[in-house]
């Protein structure tokens, strides 16, 4: 048999050899119109070789409560005599949900990305059901908008994101810039769109809802307006929506920020690279500005980056009085005897690479550890 969907042709046995994870829901079906408690075996032959069963018919949903998907539970039989089995969360479709499961297979398997759901299997329903299309995943563990659309301490931390949500939206970003290359785009970018999957410590997001869009840009670029919407939203409902954050999202809004470029701004940094760049930073001016005079190298970008950073070493800004109690009070602290942009990186500088000196003793929470003494797990600040 061959598949063939958007271009792409696909041989049966190459179909049968990719098994793994995927996951597609249409908003405009109501999947409870199939809720039958006495149907608990409902059967569809998989390229001849497989069979979905729906174990329980009863719909269930995955997601937060306003932004979620539902599916039923069910296995997946596979191998010689079907002696094989996996649990899976299964699909349906109909012809009005303008979307087949075959053809969503297809396009699943034809991205063929980390980032991107693999689904586990598809076929079509049997006997009274015949009139439906399936498609089985291996359950995820929940969606984007369980982090996005209301308190969650693994979204934000502080007024900061998470570890966690940084490293899932990193997923989501490089899925984004998979399916642009491959001609695809999102179309309307949702919370339900993104599946989570977590393994012992490991959490991937992988986006399973996306269409052919072949060489519109237009289209493309809507994705990173939508990426914006998502985390204001996840700041705005852990009510951390700081100025550092805005501007993430106002300049992915504006169309200003995209690729690969996302990840390295500053509200999507954990502390230890925001420390990092400071370093680097403060290397950078002492090689650059403050070592040689400013004369035009030859490289216009290069200058321009080095003409804004010396405005903002002049400028003046207020900033020793918002420094921590702890810090000011620290034996090693010395007040700037001007505040200007580049007396703040050298304080910082200062800070990161003494941290231990400015940690006061009655601010440490201590752990005994047989092999190496006393360790410090973390600091409260008072």
């Amino acid at each position: 048999m061959i598949v063939a969907r958007e271009n792409y042709r696909i041989s049966r046995r190459k179909l049968l050899l990719i098994m793994n994870i995927g996951l597609r829901y249409s908003d405009g079906y109501n999947m409870d119109t199939m809720s039958d408690n006495t149907s608990h075996n409902i059967l569809s032959q998989v390229n001849g070789s497989s069979q979905i069963v729906i174990t329980d018919s009863k719909v269930q949903k995955l997601g937060s409560s306003a932004n979620y998907v539902k599916y039923y539970k069910g296995t997946v039989k596979f191998g010689k005599g079907l002696r094989i089995q996996t649990k899976a969360s299964v699909l349906a479709f109909t012809s009005c949900d303008g979307e087949a499961a075959d053809a969503l297979y297809v396009r699943l398997v034809a991205v063929n990305s980390p980032f991107t759901v693999k689904p586990l299997s598809y076929g079509r329903g049997i006997r009274r059901y015949r009139e439906y299309t399936f498609l089985a995943v291996p359950p995820p563990s929940c969606l984007l908008s369980n982090y996005t659309d209301g308190f969650n301490d693994k979204t934000v931390s502080m007024k900061r994101f998470t570890e966690e949500f940084i490293k899932i939206t990193g997923d989501i970003v490089r899925a984004i810039i998979t399916l642009h290359c491959q001609g695809y785009w999102c179309s309307g970018l949702k919370g339900k769109h993104i599946c989570i999957y977590k393994m012992e410590k490991c959490t991937d997001a992988k986006i399973w809802s996306f269409c052919f869009a072949g060489g519109n840009e237009a289209k493309k670029s809507e994705d990173w307006v939508d990426l914006g919407k998502l985390l204001e939203l996840a700041a705005k409902r852990n009510d951390s929506y700081t100025a550092e954050i805005e501007d993430l999202c106002k300049k992915l809004k504006n169309k200003t920020l995209r690729g690969m470029k996302v990840l390295k701004h500053s509200a999507l940094l954990n502390v230890r690279e925001k420390f990092e760049n400071i370093i680097a930073l403060n290397l950078f001016i002492l090689v650059h500005v403050k070592s040689q005079p400013q004369v035009p190298s030859g490289d216009p970008e290069k200058d321009k980056i080095i003409s804004e950073l010396v405005k903002f070493m002049n400028a003046s800004l207020q900033w020793a009085k918002a420094m921590p109690h702890w810090i000011t009070q620290s034996s090693n602290y010395q007040a700037p005897t001007t505040e200007t942009g580049l007396s703040f990186i050298d304080g910082l500088r200062d800070l990161f690479e003494h941290e231990n000196e400015y940690i006061p003793e009655k601010g440490l929470m201590q752990k005994k550890c047989p092999s190496k003494g006393i360790m410090i797990v973390a600091f409260i600040e008072s």
